[in-house]
């Protein structure tokens, strides 16, 4: 509460009185101003206390309207001087007054406006004072708050103490805790603003004014990265007070989302240890099927989702992979690997059919990257759906399809399925296993021309175009092929074999680079359970 009026008309030895206006004296003074021009509002800014004699206005019909302007200046009260000028406050500028809830004090004549304006800057600075010692209590408050119970204790105790209610979101705008639990009913209507705020970066705010509160939005940040939203809503508006209540808040919080990224970070590490075991069934059933109820999946209905793309895009899409669940709120875990001069981003979620579209949208908007979802299965068939999402991809990527389903895939479905991962190797190297030797140390020039032709239909300008060649460096080059691998590229069979060959090479195989180190499983079991009682606890 700032110094009001009322607090004016109590200052010692002055003698002020009231003459009008007298239900608004609870108005509050941002400063004192002296004027005896009969329009002073271009020098005013709203919240004046305005000291005048009215000297320079002779004809008292002119009041009425002088206070008028004053009040549309949103002045706060009018102090004016008798005995000079004027041997009583005029009666049209109280009637005015009245009309305008503006209250009017009588200044006497032995009052001096030096006096008035020392005793509301002593108020202002003890008010100040006051201002700053409670936000410091709040702030203490707060701290105690996010020490005992995280977040959660955070938002609770702003509410509390602003006497409104608050709300944590993350990126997406998605509630991640509200106090009281029934304020989060009122984020739909101001998701727009919150949009905005989010255009305009981690340093901006913005207010909703409302007539009864004002609700404030505050991005949160860390390390220069946006991490979700406070926002707040206070009682009768925002003043010097709860601003600086928000920006503890602010502080703290932001600290606490980097904290829980950071626990995060360390989550998905270990998860990602394990899944590289789940992968290639180095983890008994049981184990397995003990993790997967732990990343809040079914252990009768998963789906692997391979992403694949180029090496030099693989950190951005592990971090868009990552981004997208935690805004989706997916289950599950995720793993990158290596697999020859591409990246696989390698999901393993629930096998629903909402879930494959969220995936999906990651890739249709993405034009670096191609997504292969697998089968769903049963825990001990994670391997199996996994294979089959990296198989899909492979196609995807040499079709250029954003998204492809393994179980679109009749032919190569039969292939695989009837193939043990071991067959499906010994018939890649029988196929491909001279041009890969021949490759080796040459950046897999003729395997990469040989996928770019066959995916191209045996289009000769297509082919040399994408691969940035002249017709007759082609040409030499598919000779070259031919040669190494015995089969002749006019043949529809030989073509077919060595265009299931390319798909089948890179199946999800042991051997391959996987992202971090890979911890053994029950130490990765210990690790998790750690990890997610202490982001319980927040």
């Amino acid at each position: 509460m700032g110094v009001t009026i009322e607090q004016v008309l109590a200052l010692p030895d002055l003698n002020l009185r009231v003459v009008a206006g007298a239900a608004a004296l609870g108005n509050e003074v941002r400063w004192v101003h002296v004027s005896e021009t009969v329009d002073p509002t271009p020098w005013l800014r709203g919240g004046e206390l305005l000291l005048t004699t009215g000297l320079q206005i002779e004809d008292p019909k002119q009041f009425g309207p002088y206070l008028h302007r004053l009040a549309d200046a949103g002045l706060a009260g009018l102090g004016f001087g008798v005995g000079l000028g004027h041997p009583e406050v005029p009666e049209t500028l109280l009637v005015a007054a009245d009309e305008r809830g503006l209250p009017v004090l009588e200044i006497p004549v032995d009052a001096p406006y030096v006096a008035i304006s020392e005793g509301v800057s002593n108020l202002l600075a003890a008010e100040r004072r006051d201002t700053i010692a409670r936000a410091f209590d709040a702030q203490q408050a707060l701290t105690a708050a996010a020490l005992e119970s995280g977040r959660g204790g955070i938002i609770t105790a702003i509410a509390n103490t602003l006497g409104g209610w608050a709300i944590l979101t993350d990126t997406s705008a998605a509630v991640v805790r509200a106090w009281p639990p029934e304020a989060a009913e009122r984020l739909p209507t101001l998701l727009p603003d919150i949009m905005r705020t989010r255009e305009r970066g981690i340093r901006s705010s913005s207010s909703v004014i409302g007539l009864h509160e004002s609700i404030v939005i505050h991005p949160l940040e860390a390390r220069g990265r946006m991490r979700g939203f406070l926002v707040t809503a206070i009682p009768g508006g925002a003043d010097d007070y709860s601003r600086m209540v928000l920006a503890g808040g602010v502080a703290l919080l932001s600290l606490e989302m980097e904290r829980s990224h950071a626990a995060g970070r360390q989550l998905r590490r270990l998860r990602a240890d394990t899944l590289a075991h789940l992968l290639h069934g180095a983890v008994e059933l049981q184990v397995a099927r003990q993790h997967v109820v732990g990343w809040g999946l079914d252990p009768g209905a998963l789906r692997a989702a391979v992403y694949l793309c180029d090496a030099g895009h693989g950190s951005l899409l592990y971090e868009q992979v990552t981004e997208l669940m935690s805004e989706a709120d997916l289950s599950g875990a995720v793993v990158t690997q290596t697999a020859g001069r591409n990246i696989r981003v390698v999901v393993l979620t629930d096998g629903s059919e909402q879930t494959g579209a969220t995936l999906s949208r990651l890739a249709s908007v993405r034009p670096a990257a191609v997504l292969g979802l697998g089968d769903v299965v049963s825990t001990e068939g994670i391997g199996q759906s996994y294979r089959a999402a990296a198989h899909a991809a492979e196609v995807g990527q040499v079709e250029r399809r954003a998204v492809t389903r393994f179980d679109d895939l009749e032919t190569l479905q039969m292939l695989l399925r009837a193939q043990s991962p071991q067959a499906l190797a010994s018939f890649v190297r029988r196929v491909l296993g001279q041009l890969q030797q021949h490759d080796r140390g040459r950046e897999g020039t003729l395997k990469a021309t040989l996928r770019a032709f066959l995916a191209h239909n045996g289009h000769w300008n297509e082919t040399a175009a994408e691969l940035g060649v002249h017709r007759h460096t082609l040409r030499a080059r598919m000779d070259r092929i031919e040669r190494i691998t015995g089969r002749n590229l006019d043949s529809a069979y030989a073509r077919m074999e060595l265009w299931l060959a390319l798909l089948a090479d890179g199946a999800a195989e042991p051997g391959e680079d996987v992202a971090g180190d890979v911890a053994a499983a029950p130490e990765a079991i210990a690790g998790d359970a750690e990890v997610i009682q202490a982001l319980d606890n927040q």
